[in-house]
C-alpha cells in the first residue's frame, strides 16, 4: 500500500537535486578548534575564504589532521545551526550524508537520529551525555560551538557507541578576549526567546563565560508548552602554559507538553477532505499530558602537558535529572470499527491509554588518558593510553492504564480517569569500566596508520538483583595514504560494543549491542578551499534495538541488522564569498537474522535508502557598514517502509532559506525550514488486518525572526 503527498514537488526536484549533489560533492568534514570565537567574523575578501579547522580531536582523541584519520567525520558549526533554522540537536544533521534525522518527527521525548541505518549516540565534550534513554532534558544547541558526527562503530575510543556512530557536541568555552552577544527571537509556534552569551578574561590566566536563555512557546500541536530556562556558567584557569582547567555548570528547566501521532486513514490516506482531520489534531489530554524536567550538571576538563611529548587529558561530568512525564495516547488498531456511520468517515473513536513516568536520574562519567609521542626510525608514533568509567542510576515510578476514547471529529477533552503506579519504584544501577590503547603511526610523511584496542566490563543491578556482567574486547585498525597532492584513500575496520542500560516494558534488562564495520573511502582536497569525502561501508550489528510497533513506550531487542551503502559529502568555498555544500547517500539496511524467519531480508523500518541535500549561501556588502547573507537549501529523503513491509512513506523534498543583515554590531535575520510547509510523516506502522495505522508527524514550517547585538 502506498500513499503520496506533494508528489509534484518531489518529482520536479529529485532529479535536479541528485544531479547537483553528484556534481558538487565537496566534503564538509572541516572541524573548528575548541577555542572558536563566540562571534565569528564574516569573510571580507577572497583571500580570507578558506576551509577552517583542518584538524580533529574526535576521530582519535588527539590533535590530528583530518587527512590522516581513516574515518568519515563531519562537523556542523553553531552558525550553520542558526542559518538552517535548527531548534533541536536532531535538526543540525539535516544536511549530513547518511544521517536520518527526526526519526520520530516532533516527538518531544528526545532527539532521534540514525547513521548508516543505526542509532547515533549523543556525546557532549567527549562524554556520553545520556547512557540510557532518558525522557526530556534535550540538549540546548545554543550552548554548543559545534557538533561532530563520527560515522560507524567507535567503541575502541568511546566505549558506549553504537554501530551508527556518535554525535559529539562541544560546549562553548571561555575565551580570553572580551566578546559577547544578546539576542531575541520571535517565531512560529508562538516562540518568544531571549538569550545572551558573554565571555572574556577576568585576570591573568583566568577567563569566564556565561550563557543564558529563556524561552516561551508551544510545540507543533496546540495547547502544548515548549518553555525553557537555562543558565550555563564556565571558567577556565591557565596557571601556566602547560596547564588548562575548564569548569562548566549547567541548569536547565524544561516545561513541555507532549506530541501525538495520527491515524493513517484520517490523514495521509484520507479519501477526501471530509474524512481528513487537521494535521495538528491533538489526541492527548491537554490538562494531563506534560513533560517536565530539571537538569543539573557539572563538567571538569583538564589538560596537562609534561614537556612536548607527554600530555594528560581528563574529562569528567556529573548530572542529576528529575523527570515528571505523563501522557494520554491512542491505539488506532483498536477502534469502534463495528459501529455503523452514515457520513462515510468510518471508525472515529480510537482506544486511548494513559502512561506516566516519574524518575530521578544520576550519572557520573570520567575519561582520562595519556598521550606519548616518539619516533622509531622513519615511524612517528603517537600512543594513547586511557580509561573511562560510567555509573548511571535510574529510580522511577511508572503507571499505565485505559483512558477514555475520543471522537476524532467531535473531540471532548477532560473526561475523568484514574491513574496509579504499577508498584514500588524500580531502581536500576549500571556501570561501565573501559581501558583503551591506540597507536597512531605516521611514516614517510605519507602513510598514516591507526590501531586501537579496548576492553569493557558492564554491570547492571535491577531492584537489588545483580544481572550477569557483560564483557567485551573491541578492535580498530585503519590506514590512509597520501597517494598524490590532496588525494588520500583510506580503509578501516572497527567494532562497537554498546551497553543498553534499562529494561523493556516487561522489566527484562537489555543486553549490549555489538557491531563491526568495514569502510573504504577517499578524502580529496583539491585546494585549501575544498575537501571531499567519499565513503563506502558494510556494517553489521547484533542485538539491534527497535521500537515496539504495538506499544509506543517499549523497545524490542532480538535481531541482527546489516547495512551497506555509499556516502558523498562536502563543502566548496568559492570566490566572492559564496559557499556550497552538498551530500548524497545510499543506505541499504536490512534484517539478516531474526527469530521469525519471514523477517529476515526485510528492510529496516522507517529508514530511507536514498538521501540528498544541497545548501548554498553568499555573503554580500551593501556599503561600508552594512553586510548581509542569503542562503537556500533543498533536502530530499527517499521512501521508507514500515515494520509490516507493506506500507510505504513516499519521498519528501523540503526547502530551507535564510536572509540576514549586519550593521556594525547588529544582526537581523529571518530563518526558515520547510519553507513551503510540506506535510511530513517520519515514522509509520500499519496493520493490513485492521486497515489502519499511525504516523509520527514531521515538523511543519518553522520561521524564526531574530535580532542580536554583538559586542
Amino acid at each position: 500500500m502506498t500513499h503520496g503527498y506533494s508528489k509534484k514537488l518531489v518529482r520536479r526536484t529529485r532529479l535536479a537535486l541528485l544531479s547537483a549533489c553528484a556534481a558538487t560533492a565537496w566534503s564538509g568534514a572541516a572541524m573548528a578548534q575548541d577555542g572558536a570565537d563566540p562571534v565569528p567574523a564574516r569573510a571580507q575578501s577572497d583571500d580570507e575564504i578558506i576551509v577552517t579547522g583542518t584538524r580533529a580531536m574526535a576521530g582519535t582523541k588527539t590533535d590530528t589532521p583530518l587527512t590522516e584519520i581513516p574515518q568519515s567525520i563531519s562537523v556542523i558549526t553553531s552558525e550553520q545551526f542558526k542559518d538552517r533554522a535548527a531548534v533541536n540537536l536532531q535538526d543540525v544533521v539535516r544536511y549530513s550524508a547518511g544521517v536520518a534525522s527526526e526519526l520520530n518527527g516532533v516527538d518531544a521525548r528526545g532527539d532521534f537520529l540514525a547513521a548508516r541505518g543505526f542509532d547515533v549516540n549523543q556525546y557532549l565534550d567527549g562524554l556520553n551525555r545520556m547512557p540510557s534513554f532518558v525522557y526530556g532534558a534535550r540538549l540546548e544547541i545554543y550552548t554548543v560551538e559545534r557538533a561532530e558526527l563520527m560515522r560507524g562503530p567507535s567503541s575502541t575510543l568511546y566505549g558506549g557507541g553504537g554501530a551508527g556512530g556518535i554525535l559529539n557536541a562541544v560546549s562553548k568555552r571561555p575565551q580570553e578576549e572580551f566578546a559577547g552577544e544578546v539576542g531575541a527571537t520571535l517565531g512560529t509556534d508562538a516562540r518568544k526567546e531571549l538569550r545572551f552569551d558573554v565571555t572574556g578574561g577576568l585576570t591573568d590566566g583566568v577567563s569566564a563565560r556565561l550563557v543564558g536563555l529563556v524561552r516561551d512557546g508551544h510545540l507543533q500541536q496546540p495547547s502544548q508548552d515548549d518553555d525553557r530556562v537555562l543558565i550555563m556558567p564556565a571558567v577556565t584557569f591557565k596557571p601556566s602554559s602547560s596547564t588548562e582547567i575548564t569548569l562548566i555548570g549547567l541548569y536547565q528547566k524544561d516545561r513541555l507538553g507532549t506530541q501525538t501521532y495520527l491515524p493513517t486513514s484520517k490523514t495521509v490516506d484520507a479519501a477526501n477532505a471530509n474524512v481528513a482531520i487537521p494535521f495538528d489534531f491533538y489526541l492527548g489530554e491537554p490538562g494531563f499530558n506534560h513533560s517536565r524536567s530539571d537538569y543539573y550538571s557539572g563538567t571538569a576538563l583538564l589538560t596537562q602537558h609534561f614537556g612536548e611529548d607527554i600530555t594528560f587529558n581528563s574529562r569528567n561530568r556529573y548530572f542529576h535529572q528529575k523527570v515528571d512525564y505523563q501522557e494520554v495516547y491512542a491505539d488506532y488498531f483498536y477502534t469502534d470499527a463495528g459501529v455503523a456511520y452514515t457520513d462515510g468517515r468510518g471508525p472515529r473513536k480510537p482506544a486511548r491509554y494513559w502512561y506516566f513516568n516519574r524518575a530521578n536520574y544520576d550519572n557520573f562519567n570520567t575519561d582520562n588518558n595519556l598521550t606519548f609521542t616518539f619516533d622509531t626510525g622513519p615511524f612517528e608514533h603517537k600512543i594513547l593510553l586511557g580509561a573511562d568509567y560510567t555509573a548511571f542510576k535510574e529510580d522511577k515510578s511508572e503507571g499505565f492504564g485505559v483512558a477514555p476514547s475520543i471522537d476524532l471529529y467531535a473531540p471532548v477533552y477532560g473526561q475523568a480517569f484514574a491513574t496509579a503506579p504499577w508498584g514500588p519504584n524500580k531502581v536500576t544501577k549500571n556501570t561501565q569500566l573501559g581501558f583503551y590503547a591506540q597507536d597512531q603511526i605516521r611514516a614517510w610523511d605519507r602513510v598514516s596508520l591507526v590501531f586501537g584496542l579496548r576492553h569493557d566490563n558492564v554491570t547492571s543491578n535491577v531492584d537489588g538483583v545483580e544481572q550477569p556482567d557483560n564483557k567485551a574486547w573491541t578492535f580498530r585498525g585503519g590506514v590512509i595514504v597520501d597517494v598524490s597532492k590532496g588525494v588520500s584513500p583510506y580503509f578501516n575496520y572497527s567494532e562497537s560494543f554498546l551497553p543498553v542500560f534499562g529494561t523493556s516494558f516487561a522489566g527484562v534488562a537489555f543486553v549490549p549491542r555489538k557491531g563491526r564495520q568495514y569502510e573504504l573511502g577517499v578524502k580529496f582536497a583539491p585546494s585549501r578551499n575544498a575537501l571531499i569525502t567519499i565513503a563506502g561501508f558494510d556494517v553489521k550489528e547484533q542485538n539491534y534495538l527497535i521500537s515496539d510497533p504495538t506499544n509506543i513506550q517499549n523497545f524490542l531487542q532480538n535481531s541482527t541488522v546489516g547495512s551497506k551503502g555509499i556516502e558523498v559529502e562536502g563543502t566548496w568555498r568559492l570566490p566572492r564569498n559564496f559557499e556550497l555544500t552538498a551530500a548524497y547517500s545510499y543506505t541499504r539496511a536490512k534484517f539478516i537474522e531474526n527469530p521469525v524467519p519471514s523477517i529476515v531480508g526485510n528492510r529496516v523500518s522507517n529508514m530511507p535508502e536514498h538521501q540528498a541535500s544541497i545548501w548554498g549561501a553568499k555573503n554580500f556588502a551593501l556599503g561600508n557598514d552594512v553586510g548581509g547573507k542569503v542562503g537556500l537549501g533543498v533536502r530530499y529523503q527517499g521512501n521508507k517502509i514500515d515494520t509490516s513491509q507493506t506500507y510505504f512513506i513516499d519521498p519528501v523534498t523540503l526547502v530551507d532559506a535564510m536572509f540576514e543583515l549586519d550593521y556594525k554590531g547588529w544582526n537581523l535575520s529571518v530563518n526558515a525550514s520547510n519553507l513551503f510547509n510540506q506535510r511530513v510523516y517520519t515514522n509509520c506502522n500499519y496493520s493490513a488486518a485492521a486497515s489502519e495505522g499511525y504516523c509520527y508527524l514531521g515538523k511543519d514550517r518553522t520561521v524564526l525572526a531574530s535580532a542580536r547585538f554583538r559586542f
